[in-house]
């Protein structure tokens, strides 16, 4: 089967197209053929090299797939050939052929596309696991135009949240409000902080959901109101968000991070909200998708800000 692969870090380039021998799914697994894969900030850092979590090389990429089942291994009884589903994978999403374990994979609902199903897995389900961390009144949401922010803004104004969208250009401004936020500001804005505050009348945020890290995480936590909670997980910018553990204190805050990783036992629950949303026609999934052909574009596109919603690979 045909696969993108990366021998050696570096930039887009080392993605590959290699032949590679199709997986056979195991007791408990399933073999998809994949119509759909997502692509994620964590394929770039580790096509990179700078991952936190270091891949063997060769590696091929890719979290998230869509597609048909192809074959069941033993003990299968929850899907069945030919279905069409979502899952997500260790990795190996960036090829024709992808397995999953059974007990992850979900069907995909009538009317649900295979670009726009990639949308509700890691980006949607960290949106839905991420609001759980809390019991939050009013949100800022860090790059709030891609993929999870973009689930994120409307999950938490389907949950009744004040939402405050953060974006790192003004251009994505009007996307982000079309979403359903209350209000949008552009971190390229030196008073942006303040533009916060003065949209929540001066309180600030309930909690802070940080994916860029840098000074832009930094900033975002002086946005937190009284018994504020900031939670960090991601840095798009390559750098850390950095704090004086001192600067809590005064309001009782708080910082946590979060990984959807951990909640494995949690992703058919987050799911089905999602999914409930979905149906009742109060969750738009925007996609931009790339022929797998285009790979190494569509990895350019996203290291360089210029995508919006959740990046697809189609096949």
């Amino acid at each position: 089967m045909k696969a993108v692969q990366f021998s050696e870090h570096g930039e887009a380039e080392v993605l590959q197209f290699v032949d590679v021998p199709t997986p056979q799914p195991t007791a408990g697994e399933v073999l998809i053929k994949v119509a759909a894969a997502g692509v994620n900030y964590a394929d770039v850092l580790q096509r990179k090299g700078t991952y936190p979590m270091p891949v063997t090389l060769p590696h091929v990429a890719g979290y998230e797939v869509a597609g048909t089942i192809e074959a069941c291994g033993e003990g299968v009884t929850n899907v069945a050939v030919g279905q069409r589903v979502m899952a997500m994978v260790p990795s190996g999403g960036y090829a024709e052929y992808a397995v999953a374990a059974a007990a992850q994979v979900i069907p995909l609902p009538d009317g649900l596309g295979d670009a726009e199903a990639t949308a509700l897995l890691v980006q949607g389900l960290t949106a839905v696991g991420l609001l759980n961390t809390g019991s939050y009144g009013s949100v800022l949401v860090l790059a709030a135009a891609g993929g999870v922010g973009s689930v994120l803004v409307q999950v938490a104004k389907n949950r009744g949240q004040q939402v405050i969208a953060a974006v790192g250009s003004a251009a994505k401004k009007a996307a982000v409000l079309a979403s359903g936020a209350d209000a949008a500001v552009s971190y390229a804005d030196a008073d942006w902080v303040q533009q916060v505050r003065d949209a929540t009348d001066g309180v600030g945020v309930s909690a802070s959901f940080d994916a860029v890290g840098g000074k832009v995480g930094a900033d975002a936590l002086q946005t937190l109101g009284a018994g504020g909670t900031g939670v960090i997980y991601g840095a798009a910018s390559g750098e850390p968000t950095m704090l004086a553990a001192q600067q809590l204190i005064g309001q009782v805050q708080a910082v946590r991070g979060y990984t959807l990783f951990s909640e494995v036992s949690k992703l058919a629950a987050y799911a089905g909200e999602l999914i409930g949303y979905l149906q009742a026609g109060k969750l738009q999934l925007p996609v931009q998708t790339y022929p797998i052909a285009e790979v190494q574009t569509a990895h350019r596109d996203m290291e360089s800000r210029r995508t919006q919603g959740k990046v697809v690979l189609l096949f």
